[in-house]
């Protein structure tokens, strides 16, 4: 519920002073939309509900849910001015905006049916339902959630691989041994039937999302070869860019197979050490850390390392300036995994609420599963 249009951050919304809302997106924690929710409505106190959610909808691509309702508003924030955040808003919350966008503006709308499904927004807030969406009705049934540990992940067989992580505006590129889980083996472990499965969304914290196709969970990656000597102790300060591991496996030369098979895991260890918990930067909305839990994923089409976007064209005329057609995988793992869902959902069942208590799960090392296959 907080924000609306280009008022996007709680500094320029304006605060009540004490924060109420304890639940909410952090960043927002303050703003005056969830304490107006909260006054309205003591009992939302911490609840799924108290949240951006609440007036706002994700991110839709092709039918399915593709961001979360904060990740929606970012990615429009920063393409930059002019984009249409106001769009953004679910039906509740233009009309909480047309009403007033206060307390009473609450009030006022108790009794409509802002999303059409029968149901007034009194009655839906107070069942724990979404009054934005006609996905979500009072006597509902949640997806079904599996929840695991990070002590049990460790039980599952350990699967360990060197790969390329290519990034895109980033200026270097990494090569980096994880350990953890392949995704597979993940999903078989908990009796998850991928039998008309057609992929899986990986959920971080901070509500993005990114979908693979069900080939990459179940079929190894090819083979890449590995490229030695990019890194600045051989091309110096202003052209090195490639960082290696203090270790590689014996023999590995340059333009050689990188051994061992290459598939979509789940990671909490990098070179031997547990992942860094992620955490969110508040000074630009994104997540430090990569922990504990992170999406590996590898090239689909391996290449040679490139510069970063972001330093290209570099003047050091080698040939590894960025490139638009490398597979830039870096953007693809996903850091502090909180949620693996199989896709497609099952008809009639509302959304796991990823974006409350989504902090929560990094804190305590826990990953759920829901989604197709899950009893």
């Amino acid at each position: 519920m907080r924000a609306i249009g280009l008022l996007f951050l709680s500094v320029l919304l304006g605060c009540t002073g004490d924060q109420v809302s304890s639940r909410s997106y952090k960043g927002h924690e303050n703003d005056v939309d969830a304490n107006n929710l909260v006054g309205a409505y003591p009992s939302l106190v911490g609840t799924r509900l108290d949240d951006c959610q609440t007036c706002h909808s994700g991110r839709v691509v092709e039918g399915k849910l593709a961001g979360s309702s904060c990740d929606h508003c970012h990615d429009l924030l920063l393409q930059g001015a002019g984009q249409d955040t106001l769009g953004t808003l679910n039906t509740f919350g233009r009309d909480y905006l047309a009403a007033g966008r206060s307390v009473r503006a609450l009030e006022r709308i108790e009794e409509d049916d802002s999303d059409g499904d029968g149901y007034r927004n009194e009655e839906e807030l107070l069942a724990g339902r979404y009054p934005g969406s006609e996905l979500s009705q009072p006597g509902q049934l949640m997806a079904p959630l599996l929840t695991v540990s990070l002590e049990e992940l460790k039980m599952l067989p350990l699967h360990s691989q060197l790969l390329l992580v290519n990034a895109t505006q980033q200026a270097s590129d990494d090569y980096v041994t994880y350990t953890g889980v392949r995704v597979r083996d993940l999903l078989a472990a908990y009796g998850i039937d991928l039998t008309g499965a057609t992929g899986i969304t990986v959920v971080a914290p901070d509500g993005y999302m990114k979908s693979l196709p069900i080939e990459d969970v179940e079929t190894p990656f090819p083979q890449p070869l590995f490229h030695a000597g990019l890194d600045t102790g051989t091309l110096g300060a202003e052209c090195g860019f490639v960082r290696y591991p203090e270790t590689l496996p014996p023999a590995l030369a340059d333009g050689s197979p990188i051994p061992g098979e290459q598939w979509l895991m789940l990671a909490w260890e990098r070179e031997g050490e547990l992942l860094d918990p992620s955490t969110l930067d508040a000074t630009d909305g994104r997540i430090v850390g990569e922990g504990p839990l992170r999406l590996v994923v590898p090239q689909r089409n391996p290449g040679r390392p490139d510069r970063g976007s972001t330093v290209s064209p570099s003047g050091c005329e080698d040939g590894f300036d960025f490139r638009e057609d490398a597979d830039h995988n870096g953007g693809s793992m996903v850091r502090g995994v909180i949620a693996i869902r199989i896709d497609p959902m099952p008809a009639g069942v509302e959304e796991f609420d990823h974006m409350n208590g989504g902090w929560a799960y990094v804190d305590a090392g826990e990953l759920i599963l829901y989604g197709h296959g899950v009893r």
